[in-house]
């Protein structure tokens, strides 16, 4: 159950999960305070094309789909697209329809995704049909900044914040899309969402991300600081561009031109003479909305500080110990920075469940952590046993498990992995075998580093650790330090030696 619980926060995020069950051969789904059912949903994402289609409105729906597919509303050209685009998927063995997302599958997907987020969060629901209404704007401006906004709310909903919305009440002054607020610390943050308005129809070429000034960032942060708030604000930008950064180039072209921006207007003053008040920023990018017939794309994000000096991606740190208090400065921010890597992919189960399950075949059980298994020992023989562990080797499609048989003897037995089984491992290797078992960190950084060396060393005694460093030059000094102070002392020595060793390494053999 632990790792069944920890596996459905990893798919739906830290929010309200899904609640849905199974009665009289029909799955019912709760969102918010309505029910929705059906015989057809096998899976979370066939419930949600029928629930973002039924949520514009049938006659809506109809009347767009009756038009030429160039002339629809950009919603309904996804649609066409993703259904399209669908038929050419592969049929698994269960008769499910099963690939990579599209741009086109991608976008109608995610948008029902927010929708259905908002709707079941809280009171929501408002909320929700306020963004519908202007979903279905022919406008391009107006679909364009309800798209995105649902976006937004969505990271956050994901991320375990309360929202309320500001547009479901009445108000005087111009204000912030909704406040969100961190349950952690109770922490209330204004929050204004801005987008770069591009038509996906159009043939021109969109703006080169290197040209700061049509990139319009800085323009679209001054604005959403000039809206009214009561808290600590974060602005959420989108650029809208087809551009993708790689990992090599992460903060080059769209990103360092959104850095430069938002540095360039940290002097700027209002009509009063004094300076914007300090945000949060978090530029995105959701460049599939671009490319509706290729697959792989998703969204990019960069997060900076408006006139917060240690929070952005140039922000340099003297130490780990100042990286750690960062962090619990900024704690709720970084709770929404973790999400956005984590709950980005829209969960197809209903519970949490290893999408593989809806795929692939059932003739061999999937291996569980303390179940029974017939495995072969040493005679050829099968004989009945206890899984007590298991390690994935991936080059080589296996599972090797340790069984311990019922005379206390343990034996080692191989068993193959399907794709879709391969697929899961990658995707949850921590609870793969439905029980909550630590995975070795891939630390490529010196900070990975210090935070995989840390998650154990923070709980060692001050004794332990001044034993570990004894034979440091400066022992009388650290002889005089707390223990938490100690062990990231302890944990940035190891990482150094570790990327020494490294650093040797590939110097004596060449990159891996």
């Amino acid at each position: 159950m632990e790792a069944l619980q920890r596996r459905r926060q990893q798919q739906q995020g830290l929010g309200r999960p899904i609640i849905s069950e199974q009665v009289s051969g029909r799955r019912v789904v709760a969102v918010g305070g309505r029910l929705y059912h059906s015989t057809k949903w096998r899976t979370f994402h066939d419930f949600l094309r029928d629930y973002l289609l039924g949520s514009l409105g049938p006659e809506w729906a109809n009347a767009e789909q009756a038009k030429p597919i160039e002339e629809r509303h950009p919603i309904l050209r996804w649609y066409a697209q993703a259904s399209e685009q669908a038929k050419a998927l592969r049929v698994t063995e269960r008769a499910m329809i099963s690939g990579p997302m599209t741009g086109a599958i991608r976008a109608f997907m995610n948008l029902a995704y927010n929708i259905y987020l908002i709707a079941h969060h809280g009171d929501g629901q408002a909320m929700a049909d306020i963004y519908l209404r202007r979903l279905r704007s022919a406008r391009t401006d107006d679909f364009t900044g309800a798209l995105f906004e649902t976006y937004a709310a969505a990271a956050f909903l994901k991320a375990g914040f309360k929202l309320a919305y500001k547009e479901t009440v009445r108000r005087s002054t111009s204000c912030v899309e909704f406040i969100a607020t961190w349950p952690g610390t109770g922490e209330h943050f204004s929050v204004e969402v801005k987008s770069r308005v591009h038509d996906a129809r159009s043939r021109t070429q969109v703006d080169d991300a290197d040209d700061t000034k049509r990139l319009r960032v800085g323009a679209k942060l001054v604005k959403a600081l000039s809206k009214a708030a009561d808290h600590a604000r974060v602005v959420m930008i989108e650029v809208n561009i087809p551009d993708l950064l790689t990992e090599q180039d992460r903060l080059e072209g769209w990103a360092a031109a959104a850095v430069s921006q938002i540095r360039g207007n940290e002097a700027a003053t209002r009509t009063d003479g004094s300076l914007y008040p300090p945000a949060y920023v978090f530029v995105t990018n959701h460049a599939f909305h671009h490319h509706l017939m290729a697959s792989g794309g998703g969204m990019q994000v960069v997060a900076d500080g408006f006139r917060i000096s240690d929070f952005g991606p140039e922000v340099r740190y003297r130490g780990y110990g100042e990286i750690l208090a960062a962090r619990e400065r900024h704690a709720a921010m970084m709770a929404l920075i973790d999400s956005i890597r984590t709950h980005y992919e829209i969960p197809a189960t209903f519970d949490g469940e290893l999408p593989g399950t809806l795929v692939g075949p059932v003739a061999i059980p999937r291996l569980r952590i303390g179940q029974r298994y017939l495995v072969p020992e040493g005679t050829g023989a099968e004989v009945p046993a206890r899984l007590t562990s298991a390690t994935v080797l991936e080059a080589e499609k296996l599972v090797y498990g340790v069984y311990e048989l019922d005379d206390g003897r343990h034996i080692i037995a191989t068993s193959p992995l399907t794709e879709e089984e391969l697929e899961d491992y990658r995707s949850y290797p921590d609870t793969f075998f439905d029980a909550i078992t630590p995975v070795a960190a891939n630390a490529r950084t010196f900070v990975e580093k210090c935070d995989f060396l840390f998650k154990t060393y923070q709980h060692s005694t001050r004794e332990k650790l001044l034993e570990f460093m004894s034979t440091a030059t400066d022992i009388g000094h650290l002889r005089t330090l707390e223990q938490r102070d100690l062990a990231i002392i302890y944990c940035e020595r190891m990482a150094h030696a570790m990327q020494s060793l490294e650093d040797a390494r590939v110097e004596a053999n060449g990159p891996a």
